[in-house]
């Protein structure tokens, strides 16, 4: 409120007169929310299309990729940590005791089966 004789500038009778913007750049933020759901989802649809949906469960997994070829890769989901493992060039060598039997069956597959022991 302005009194008779006041001596108020420019600027303040402005800053009175107009209301104070929105910011721009607040749809930004709201857009990257949006944008990290979008990714997140593409992921999860991705993993359900290649058959992995099993990495989102939470029980325990272990997937055999190229069984038998020089490439073979295991992949095995305990509790949240995955592991990824790549077949070596290297041989061991050692004592020790069976613990189960592998079999490949007619359409290619290879089932392990533990032992009773």
């Amino acid at each position: 409120m302005i009194r008779s004789g006041e001596h108020v500038s420019f600027l303040e009778r402005r800053r009175q007169a107009v209301p104070e913007q929105p910011d721009p750049m607040d749809a930004m933020s709201s857009l990257f929310d949006v944008a990290v759901l979008i990714a997140v989802g593409f992921l999860v649809v991705a993993l359900l299309g290649f058959g992995l949906g099993e990495l989102l469960s939470l029980e325990d997994v272990t997937i055999v990729k190229n069984p038998g070829t020089a490439d073979m890769e295991l992949i095995r989901k305990e509790g949240r940590i995955i592991e990824r493992l790549k077949m070596g060039d290297v041989t061991e060598e050692g004592i020790g005791t069976a613990i189960g039997t592998v079999f490949r069956l007619e359409d290619g597959s290879v089932i392990w089966v533990p032992s009773d022991e």
